[in-house]
């Protein structure tokens, strides 16, 4: 009787430790980060914000029931795409691509 509790025993605290562990970490994490936050206000120091703008493609245009589509849309390959420029040539660019077949 006696083993089979310490069975028990082991199985919860091996079951409990990791999530126990964890919490320990994210604790110590938050704590050294409001420490580094607490030292740049005290400092004076203003964060930037991150200013991520993604710039449309030069050759971006609108066609009236696919939507917005990038490269040449003169040319017989083009993908009719926001992403894929072309089905031969998906990187680009159409300026002088040897695979260029007009629609006409």
């Amino acid at each position: 009787m006696l083993s089979n509790m310490l069975d028990i025993i082991i199985i919860l605290l091996v079951g409990v430790a990791p999530p126990l562990i964890s919490l320990w970490v994210l604790h110590r994490t938050q704590a050294h980060y409001r420490q580094i936050m607490q030292i740049n206000l005290d400092a004076n120091v203003n964060p930037r914000p991150l200013k991520l703008k993604a710039l449309p493609p030069a050759d971006l245009t609108c066609i009236d029931g696919y939507g917005y589509v990038i490269g040449s849309v003169s040319c017989k390959y083009n993908a009719r795409s926001p992403y894929i420029r072309c089905t031969v040539n998906p990187s680009g660019p159409c300026q002088d691509c040897r695979h260029y077949d007009s629609l006409s």
